[in-house]
């Protein structure tokens, strides 16, 4: 038993600090920062259950349980704000390419 609880608490360590690289790299990104704090949220909450729980077996239950939710949310928010992230950067370079004036060497080597 002492093994799996010991498995638990690196667990729920390693998300809260997954949560505290995603929040580091989220650079702004309210998307991503959602997901950082509701992992470093549950990797906390993933802690104290462990501590205060009476019941070993119920703490390592409700433990997994929020150790995946918050995983899955950190993975799910963090995709999303990747995907939001390429989606501005492609109407940025969309938006400069269009706006960007045709440099004159390149008309006069084609002969127009």
């Amino acid at each position: 038993m002492d093994a799996w609880i010991w498995g638990a608490v690196v667990l729920a360590i390693v998300l809260v600090i997954a949560g505290g690289i995603a929040w580091w790299l989220a650079r702004g990104c309210a998307l991503t920062i959602i997901g950082a704090t509701g992992a470093i949220l549950g990797g906390l909450v993933a802690l104290i259950s462990l501590v205060l729980l009476l019941d070993p077996d119920v703490g390592l239950r409700v433990s997994f349980i929020v150790t995946v939710v918050s995983g899955v949310w950190l993975l799910a928010w963090a995709l999303a704000g990747g995907i939001r992230g390429q989606r501005l950067l492609r109407a940025e370079e969309q938006a400069a390419g269009a706006a960007a004036p045709v440099p004159v060497s390149v008309t006069a080597a084609h002969g127009h």
